[in-house]
């Protein structure tokens, strides 16, 4: 089968950053064991097309974003009409693949009408999939994909998280951080600013402190939107860094971060985008979540997860010695 797939087009319904750099591991997978010529990738991201945008450093150099399909294509009942003409941007008849990676049967409905020779969904147990095969579907949202791809390769391969950092990326890096030294990476703010999702910043910057006396230089992934968290951190961290800061304006997007994050000795994170930059960094990265999500957690060898709500313990209510022993005993 897979000698016949020479072009796939994957379906993402999410539309975030992080969202989508989860789907680098899928990349990855098919790169791996089908090596098609092409992947288009359709997100309902309105239309920040971010693999061709502050993503683009992380695209495969066979991954086509997809600007020609309507903005939320499948959410509205109309789309069934015109979903067949889909395949008119395209220079073939039909995609040799389609992965529809979402639950939504009237979402899936509407993308199995695009011409194609073979269809996985994992709406209702895979039922709509072409070829159909009955296997019980995992929550991890790409695993549940690759497991069906496993079996209809008969292969058993697992997610990969394997990503070469730009020489240039690297090299900016190493001109931040000096080799000499010895890092720890933090990401302690959520973008929505919600106060469960974040550490208590006082015990936070207690753990820097702590790291930072065995000579670790705490560095801190901070966006230039959260000035009075810098302040703060300015104020209560000793010997602190934000390196980001410090880039030449070029490199100034996430793959500058997965290049840091691969010089720390390890690195902290609450559950937000730069914790998906960090997935690809290749150092151990210990992850705290208010509530972690099956579907969308790190599956990385190196990822240790402290999940708030399984342990009853939210994140703003951590202290900082609980932070300590968790990385400590991990």
């Amino acid at each position: 089968m897979k000698n016949n797939i020479k072009n796939i087009l994957i379906l993402n319904t999410g539309g975030g950053l992080g969202d989508s750099l989860q789907h680098l591991t899928l990349f990855n997978y098919l790169n791996e064991n089908i090596n098609p010529n092409k992947i288009y990738f359709f997100s309902t991201d309105g239309k920040r097309f971010w693999y061709d945008n502050i993503l683009k450093e992380f695209a495969p150099k066979n991954l086509e974003v997809v600007k020609t399909f309507p903005m939320h294509f499948g959410f509205q009942f109309r789309d069934h009409l015109y979903a067949k003409k889909l395949i008119n941007s395209f220079d073939f008849e039909k995609f040799d693949l389609i992965i529809d990676n979402q639950t939504r049967i009237t979402n899936t409905l509407m993308y199995k009408r695009i011409p194609h020779k073979y269809f996985i969904s994992p709406c209702y147990s895979y039922f709509f999939s072409k070829p159909f095969f009955l296997m019980k579907k995992p929550k991890h949202a790409i695993l549940r994909i690759i497991n069906y791809l496993n079996k209809l390769l008969k292969i058993n391969e697992s997610i990969s998280y394997n990503l070469t950092i730009p020489e240039n990326y690297l090299a900016q890096a190493k001109k931040i951080l000096n080799p000499k030294d010895k890092y720890v990476g933090f990401s302690i703010t959520s973008a929505h600013r919600q106060n469960i999702k974040e550490f208590n910043f006082d015990e936070i910057f207690e753990v820097a402190n702590y790291f930072a006396s065995k000579d670790l230089i705490p560095i801190f992934f901070i966006d230039n939107t959260r000035p009075e968290i810098k302040n703060r951190i300015k104020e209560s961290v000793k010997n602190c860094m934000f390196p980001e800061d410090m880039a030449d304006k070029e490199f100034k997007n996430p793959m500058l971060v997965t290049a840091l994050g691969s010089l720390t000795e390890f690195n902290i994170s609450i559950n937000n985008g730069i914790y998906h930059m960090l997935n690809y960094s290749n150092k151990k990265t210990y992850m705290f979540a208010a509530d972690l999500s099956e579907k969308f957690k790190s599956l990385h060898q190196d990822f240790k997860i402290f999940n708030g709500k399984a342990k009853k313990m939210p994140l703003s209510k951590l202290s900082s010695s609980q932070i300590i022993n968790f990385i400590e005993n991990n």
